[in-house]
């Protein structure tokens, strides 16, 4: 089952059809056309739809040099830069893929606050609006739970307005806590409103942030390179909560970012799909001569088949897959019931509470009609390999090595990830070059 948030393909431009403007042409200034249109309350509903479009592009960009950092997805094409993420060098802010993705994700999160502002602006005089601003909130918190997770540092800048840089130190309390607020928001608007499906999937999201929150207090300034878990009170309430308003143990959910042709394309899915120059590892999953899929490689460690897990993932992201999915229009799932059992089994090992964390554990594989888990292998290598498995795609594999203590055979030794384990995507050039508090140049006058 897939609970999926998609963008209508009313977007930001579309706003200008909704504003009685008249003549496109017929302005003083058309530069100032797109952002005065988008804060009438005609367009309301298409700033929130454009929030949503630029933060999904947003991660379909960012996560692809995240994840080929990470042993998930691997560098097979002809683009060094790519082969540097592969080695481990995630560092570098002059890589031309974690700075080509860099923009995209200063728009994505600049729109996501800008529709929170023209929100409230308009459901402050009229509850009507209140529905929109809910979903603004949802969408932002989103974006910020993501730079939160992949950044090492961000600036927020506004425009043409430099922003001072976060630092490294702060993205924990600055940023994952500034989308957990928003999703918190989101969630007891959507409540009030009677709108229980998104605010379960709000609530879906908000379970993941927490533990990235933790997870973002074990790796930094540096992982320890020891097996470390999390214990996370607030997301185990958070999902338990998402379980049992799914249907239950058993119930099978993934909550997806949608790309179409009417809205936004998945760059990280064109780039693996179509172009192929990047790959899913062969630890997952195996290849040709020309490196297109054939079929899964891990197996499961128990009953020693490919595991399902993975071979879900994959008819999800294969041209050709029954439900149509194909290159830049597979989707991205962000949360997940299966995410939900496995914060519940890790914070039941964090705490010593074995059986519990078994339950959860089972509670995953009878989805997949797997043998249970009783003790057939540790309990922390079940806990990364049912991660492993069952968030691929995700955007949460580099931050589970730094933790769990592993390295990437492709890493270099003198590489960031080798020497700084826990160190995420840095502020690019193209920020540094333009922001005055980045760029030596100074921010007087």
């Amino acid at each position: 089952m897939k609970n999926r948030i998609k963008a209508s393909v009313l977007t930001v431009v579309t706003a200008l059809t909704l504003s009685g403007c008249g003549d496109l042409l017929d302005v003083n200034n058309p530069n100032n056309l797109v952002e005065e249109s988008i804060s009438q309350a005609a367009a309301a509903s298409a700033v929130v739809n454009g929030s949503l479009s630029l933060v999904s592009s947003a991660i379909s960009q960012i996560w692809q040099p995240y994840l080929v950092t990470s042993d998930e997805v691997y560098w097979i094409g002809s683009r060094d830069a790519w082969l540097a993420l592969d080695q481990g060098f995630i560092g570098n802010p002059e890589n031309e893929f974690s700075d080509g993705a860099f923009p995209s994700v200063g728009r994505g999160r600049w729109m996501a606050d800008q529709a929170i502002k023209i929100l409230q602006g308009h459901a402050s005089g009229d509850p009507s609006f209140n529905y929109d601003l809910a979903r603004a909130n949802h969408f932002a918190g989103i974006m910020y739970t993501v730079i939160g997770e992949v950044m090492e540092d961000f600036a927020f800048s506004d425009k043409t307005e430099s922003g001072a840089p976060v630092g490294p130190g702060n993205m924990g309390t600055q940023v994952l806590d500034k989308g957990i607020t928003y999703l918190s928001t989101a969630i007891s608007s959507y409540e009030s409103l009677g709108n229980a499906d998104r605010a379960v999937a709000a609530k879906a999201m908000r379970a993941r942030a927490h533990q990235s929150r933790a997870i973002w207090d074990v790796i930094n300034p540096t992982a320890s390179g020891t097996f470390t878990t999390v214990n996370a009170s607030a997301a185990a309430a958070d999902a338990q909560a998402v379980i049992t308003a799914a249907g239950g143990n058993s119930a099978d959910v993934e909550y997806d970012l949608v790309y179409s042709s009417g809205s936004q394309t998945n760059s990280m899915g064109g780039w693996i799909n179509d172009r192929k120059e990047n790959q899913y590892s062969t630890q997952l999953v195996t290849l040709d001569a020309n490196n297109n899929r054939t079929g899964v490689a891990m197996m499961d460690p128990i009953d020693n088949i490919v595991d399902p897990a993975v071979t879900k993932r994959m008819k999800s992201w294969g041209c050709g897959a029954a439900d149509g999915n194909c290159g830049p229009y597979s989707p991205l799932t962000i949360s997940s019931t299966r995410l939900m059992h496995l914060i519940l089994a890790e914070n039941a090992l964090a705490g010593g509470d074995g059986a519990t964390f078994t339950t959860h554990i089972n509670h995953i594989r009878a989805m997949d009609g797997l043998t249970a888990f009783s003790g057939q292998i540790s309990n922390n290598d079940m806990l990364q390999h049912t991660r492993r498995a069952n968030t691929m795609i995700m955007g949460l594999r580099l931050a589970d090595m730094y933790r769990f203590g592993l390295t990437d055979p492709k890493w270099e030794a003198q590489s960031d990830a080798i020497s700084t384990p826990g160190e995420m995507l840095p502020i690019t050039i193209i920020e540094i070059r333009a922001n005055c508090h980045l760029n030596g140049q100074g921010c007087g006058g």
